[in-house]
């Protein structure tokens, strides 16, 4: 196989990219079935500021490793790591279902949001490693199609474990063993060695295997010499977002009478996976700069669709809508921050736009959850979108000065490797 930058675009598409494709299916069906663990929190008896409260404590063991994380993919490898961090998920999230005091819910959750974290650096990592440069943003991209499948699944499956009586533990008994049980599949479907003798393993480098002396750079002057810049701010507000869909539109739909949120996600996933795959070279050929801003501008423009919605049906605009936009932002998102890295610190390049999506999550969840239950759910979803757009454009003007230097310099004004952020 050739070196990782040198191969060939019939190369991307391999075995290996379709084993762990089939274990982020399993994953993010895992995942996604935790967006209505919002109603066991309520079933415990607490509000939607309580559910805030939860997960944003949740994230707080994110942010203590997250650096950590880059380190552990880059010595011991992705397919190591995502075995570990899958069973450990499985093991976490089976173990709530018999917790009912928040001081033992709350650890439980963050130990699985730890090994979740691990796990999705792990796929950001390898999608990266194994594409030519060029169609690095599309090997991303394509391989989120898996998650954009899981986020199908998990949250209908969701909505038919709840969908009848909820006052007894039974129904949450199902749907925490359900979400432990796919969360163990996807580590046992990576079990199988992924390549053969002589031939390059999953990650692509031996950097992503093995530890190495480049490995061992000290984190903070790896980070100090290569610092991404803006494109973190675009890592807090796109993760603000995400907190929104993935654990308070449940409680959107239950407080305006809906009977569940699967219209939304029906809309968003499958928009998603259809624009990914008609677009997939957009990055490369628009540029990722501008095709980050369009989708920023679409998650936007989804927020305020959801204000004033009224009937359930009304949900499937906004899912197209914001569906659109995460296919854009993602994959452009994570490549123009983990390109400031040496391809043996990809780990480390992938954890710090990833850890700055921590921070999103972690201060939407708290905010958010603050914002509803003061104000309403309109106030709030407008707020998130005024957060959005002024991230945008925050990211987008140092972005436009960067040019402007490089064209004064008398360099191209392309987004060539190690640009500015």
């Amino acid at each position: 196989m050739n070196k990782v930058g040198e191969s060939k675009s019939e190369t991307l598409y391999t075995r290996q990219f379709f084993q762990v494709f089939a274990a982020v299916v399993l994953f993010m069906t895992a995942n996604s079935l935790q967006y209505h663990f919002g109603q066991y929190i309520e079933f415990l008896g607490y509000g939607v500021d309580t559910l805030g409260h939860v997960l944003s404590m949740s994230m707080v063991g994110v942010l203590l490793i997250r650096l950590q994380i880059g380190q552990w993919i880059d010595r011991f490898g992705c397919r190591t790591t995502w075995i570990a961090a899958s069973a450990f998920v499985a093991v976490m999230v089976g173990s709530i279902q018999f917790a009912k005091a928040l001081w033992l819910i709350v650890p439980l959750r963050m130990a699985s949001m730890m090994a979740t974290a691990c796990a999705m650096t792990t796929v950001a990592v390898f999608a990266a490693q194994i594409a030519p440069p060029t169609r690095r943003a599309e090997s991303i991209g394509t391989l989120g199609l898996a998650g954009f499948m899981g986020m199908i699944i998990g949250p209908s499956l969701g909505d038919w474990i709840f969908g009848g009586a909820t006052d007894s533990i039974a129904p949450y008994r199902v749907f925490f063993t359900a979400s432990a049980g796919f969360s163990a599949l996807a580590g046992l479907i990576m079990l199988r060695p992924i390549a053969r003798p002589g031939t390059t393993t999953l990650g692509g480098s031996s950097a992503a295997i093995t530890a190495s002396p480049g490995a061992r750079t000290p984190v903070l002057r790896m980070i100090r010499s290569h610092w991404p810049g803006t494109i973190l701010i675009v890592g807090v507000v796109f993760s603000m977002v995400f907190c929104l869909q993935s654990a308070f539109l449940e409680r959107l739909a239950e407080q305006r009478g809906f009977k569940d949120v699967k219209v939304f996600f029906l809309a968003y996933a499958p928009t998603a996976m259809t624009l990914r795959v008609i677009f997939r070279r957009l990055p490369e050929r628009f540029g990722r700069t501008r095709t980050l801003l369009a989708g920023l501008a679409l998650q936007a423009a989804g927020l305020l669709c959801l204000v004033g919605t009224t009937q359930q049906w009304h949900l499937a605009l906004p899912g197209l809508v914001m569906g659109a936009g995460h296919c854009f932002v993602f994959p452009s998102m994570v490549d123009l921050s983990a390109e400031r890295l040496p391809m043996e610190h990809r780990g480390l390049g992938t954890s710090l736009i990833l850890g700055a999506g921590d921070v999103g999550t972690l201060t939407g969840y708290f905010v958010v959850g603050e914002l509803i239950d003061a104000y309403g759910f309109d106030v709030s979803l407008a707020a998130l979108a005024v957060t959005v757009v002024t991230g945008a454009a925050m990211f987008g003007a140092v972005q436009r000065k960067a040019v402007f230097r490089r064209r004064a310099a008398g360099r191209p004004a392309g987004e060539g490797h190690h640009a500015p952020q």
